[in-house]
């Protein structure tokens, strides 16, 4: 399934309890928490509802950290250490 294919998440399904209230700076402090699986379901949201270019902005570049840091320890996993082999 492509990105595009799969549906806006609704407000109760976000990681970050009342998202849909909350203010850029309480956003950027939130996503700071949260997994790439989480960024990306709060960052389709944010496109498909509140389309708010600075925090589209702290959410791409938060995951496009987490991201780097998976790719530079050599493991599929967040946060998991390098890979091990048998």
């Amino acid at each position: 399934m492509f990105d595009d294919e799969i549906p806006d998440p609704v407000t109760r399904e976000l990681p970050i309890p009342d998202y849909k209230h909350l203010p850029r700076l309480d956003v950027e402090t939130r996503a700071e928490g949260l997994k790439a699986e989480d960024l990306q379901i709060v960052l389709r949201y944010e496109r498909g509802h509140r389309d708010r270019t600075p925090v589209i902005r702290l959410l791409t570049a938060r995951l496009r950290r987490l991201r780097d840091q998976t790719r530079d320890t050599g493991s599929g996993r967040e946060g998991s250490g390098p890979a091990r082999t048998p």
